[in-house]
């Protein structure tokens, strides 16, 4: 059987993509779109082409027309920008808390796409903690109730740029869930220490919470950003299909390509919304 290559595209924010590489059953040249939208933040929205390859090369499509609609009404047509190296259709105006986006893709050639999702509103967290020399950092994280939620945690030790606090991101932090302080999640309790942790409000809906992590590594840094993401229904679906991929090091890495989630129509990657919001605080 014929195979595919294809990039799956992770983004944590602009300046931090990570590419994903996987074989699939090859069933002809493809449009692959991905874009994670974030509220009161420009849309990226990165364009190749899916062929069958020997080595990892994926065609950028720099001449695709992309139409993105907000709420069904087509707004600018985003331009293509290089940024780090890589080609992102970048809209005009940033994206709304609760608005739909929907993106278009054609290119000569190759069946259009189609693909979108809404954007959730930011998750409502507070009391940030942690001390130097111990192995721990607290947070609260207050969950409204009304919908089934769906989250990712990630905690960053934080460092000053231009009078600024920005995420340090020489040193990515492990954690865990502290398996004694956390008894109202023992579904998400492991013993893995990972860099983050995707997680539903299935077991504290409509609760305040307050999250027990336990580092890997003894906090040192004199302020930290605990970051918690609320995800759609698709970015939860694509970001935990693709986990243990690219929580890896390594670029040789076992995964059903039937089990990678996708919400794009007649092509490949992933549209869908998430919203971060991020907690800086001062370590005692």
């Amino acid at each position: 059987m014929r195979k595919l290559l294809i990039s799956l595209i992770i983004i944590t924010s602009i300046s931090c993509v990570k590419e994903s590489r996987i074989e699939i059953p090859y069933a002809g040249d493809k449009i692959v779109v991905n874009s994670l939208i974030q509220p009161d933040s420009l849309i990226y929205i990165r364009v190749t082409s899916s062929k069958q390859v020997t080595e990892y090369q994926f065609d950028p499509l720099d001449s695709a027309t992309v139409v993105l609609t907000e709420d069904g009404i087509t707004l600018p047509t985003p331009t293509y920008t290089l940024i780090n190296g890589l080609g992102y259709y970048v809209s005009h105006a940033v994206a709304k808390i609760g608005s739909h986006y929907s993106i278009h893709v054609e290119n000569d050639g190759l069946t259009s796409v189609s693909a979108g999702d809404s954007t959730p509103t930011s998750p409502l967290i507070s009391d940030g903690y942690a001390q130097r020399t111990f192995n721990r950092v607290r947070f609260t994280l207050k969950e409204n109730g009304a919908t089934s939620d769906y989250y990712r945690l990630r905690i960053f030790n934080a460092d000053s740029v231009d009078g600024k606090w920005v995420i340090d991101n020489s040193d990515t932090l492990h954690f865990r869930l502290d398996p004694a302080l956390n008894n109202d999640l023992p579904d998400i309790i492991t013993n893995d220490y990972n860099s983050e942790y995707i997680i539903t409000d299935a077991n504290f809906n409509g609760k305040t919470i307050q999250f027990v992590l336990q580092t890997q590594k003894e906090v040192s840094s004199t302020h930290m950003i605990i970051e918690v993401s609320a995800l759609t229904p698709a970015a939860w679906q694509y970001l935990q299909s693709t986990s243990s991929q690219r929580l890896s090091d390594s670029q040789n890495i076992s995964l059903d390509p039937e089990n990678v989630y996708s919400n794009v129509e007649n092509g490949y990657g992933i549209v869908a919304g998430i919203n971060a919001a991020r907690l800086l605080f001062t370590v005692e």
